[in-house]
């Protein structure tokens, strides 16, 4: 199949939509990458979806697909509906997705997919093919590294909600990094013997897949739906409240190969949600939804 991927893309793997187009192009479909905040910022936001929408009459893919996409007129959806299948993905969490904007490019997609269950749910009142793909791992950059663990507790990630509050509560040093993207990321998971989560939304965040294919031990607080995909105690460890929290680092800091056992056994059970994987669901949906793109190359 041919796809225009209408997205954000980069070279150093800040973007994960970078990682999901190759994802398309190893499975031997043609991807052909539209940076529109580039364009944007080059010709304007009113020119780039003329030269949107002018591309997608001109290579007539087979699907087109907008990831998140603010800032890009509904008119686009439309017009490029008429010469393809629009799928709409949006990879942020609830609190975001509920916006005049996003709820329309939902309801104009010809199906939307989204990363979080609760996302699911919203959209399916108004695009009844709306389906859940978690959003994964790239598995070129998200891997361990042969690096001395000189880090015993790390947090990577923004200090937003009551993030600070947490860790000011934690017992143990905690080494926070903020602008840990691409290869550094999986350097400072491989760095730390533990790496700390802490959930604001009813669905994993893209963390947990980045920091267990890196190898790293992974402490948590609960999410729904964990259970389908984790196993407490094997995969990862869930803490209940910041008390359990401190006991289960003081514990874990102490026991280094039942720590390193649940690191790699994560590892494992990580595996099926990469970025590739990713990819093939989004051909498979486009595929059941619409038998006859499966033969068009």
């Amino acid at each position: 199949m041919k796809f225009l991927f209408v997205a954000v893309f980069d070279d150093e793997g800040i973007s994960s939509n970078s990682s999901q187009a190759v994802g398309l192009e190893k499975l031997g479909h043609q991807v052909i990458r539209y940076n529109y905040r580039v364009r944007a910022n080059r010709i304007g936001f009113t020119n780039r979806d003329l030269e949107l929408v002018d591309i997608c009459n001109n290579e007539n893919p087979d699907v087109t697909i907008f990831a998140k996409t603010n800032t890009i007129n509904p008119q686009v959806f439309i017009e490029c509906k008429k010469v393809s299948k629009v799928c709409y993905w949006f990879p942020d969490p609830l609190q975001t997705y509920e916006n005049q904007e996003f709820l329309q490019m939902t309801h104009l997609a010809d199906f939307f997919c989204c990363d979080k269950q609760n996302v699911t749910e919203a959209a399916l009142s108004i695009n009844k093919n709306s389906y859940c793909v978690p959003d994964g791992f790239d598995p070129e950059l998200e891997k361990p590294r042969d690096i001395a663990k000189d880090i015993d507790v790390s947090f990577i990630g923004s200090l937003h909600s009551d993030r600070e509050e947490k860790i000011q509560k934690i017992t143990k040093d905690v080494t926070v990094v903020t602008d840990a993207f691409g290869e550094k990321h999986s350097k400072i998971v491989s760095r730390s013997k533990i790496n700390l989560n802490f959930c604001t939304t009813m669905g994993a965040s893209d963390r947990t897949y980045k920091v267990l294919a890196a190898g790293g031990f992974y402490l948590t607080d609960d999410w729904i739906g964990r259970s389908e995909k984790f196993k407490d105690g094997i995969d990862l460890v869930i803490y209940k409240d910041i008390d359990d929290l401190n006991q289960k680092i003081e514990y874990y800091l102490n026991n280094d190969s039942e720590r390193e056992k649940i690191a790699q056994s994560g590892r494992l059970a990580v595996e099926k949600f990469s970025r590739y994987a990713w990819a093939q669901r989004i051909v498979e949906i486009s595929c059941e939804l619409y038998p006859e793109l499966e033969y068009t190359k």
